[in-house]
């Protein structure tokens, strides 16, 4: 009983983080488009899930976590056409560190400390807001 109850308060934190950041993001004309899950690449590590939001100048904000919320971490980059790279800063728990860099719609490579390994393909799982 007292996991699921902390389990809960995890959970709670986690999502009242996101909430909050896609607010500020949603405030200054980002447009939350790309979200998706992976499997690490990294035997017996949790699968890694990620919202990201492109400004009309390209930049990239958005987070990344694991989906045992053992961590969440923002994610900070930019896009040139349909290149990005991304990096990534834990901002609760052991969140994923790393680099993300890719080409949209082909693949890319989230390289990283431990955990955060991963390959993307299709880079893009799911567009909000229209086009992509």
């Amino acid at each position: 009983m007292r996991l699921l109850k902390v389990t809960t308060v995890i959970v709670a934190g986690a999502l009242a983080t996101v909430a909050g950041y896609t607010t500020a993001t949603a405030q200054m004309a980002y447009t939350p488009r790309y979200a998706g899950m992976v499997a690490s690449s990294v035997p017996n590590c949790p699968a890694i899930a990620w919202r990201i939001g492109r400004s009309p100048s390209g930049t990239l904000h958005g987070v990344m976590w694991y989906n045992d919320l053992s961590g969440m971490s923002q994610a900070d980059g930019t896009m040139n056409g349909k290149s990005f790279e991304l990096t990534l800063k834990s901002i609760m728990g052991n969140g994923p560190v790393g680099t993300v860099t890719g080409e949209q719609g082909v693949d890319a490579k989230l390289t990283g400390e431990g955990c955060a390994n991963a390959t993307f393909k299709p880079v893009v799982l799911n567009t909000f807001g229209g086009g992509g």
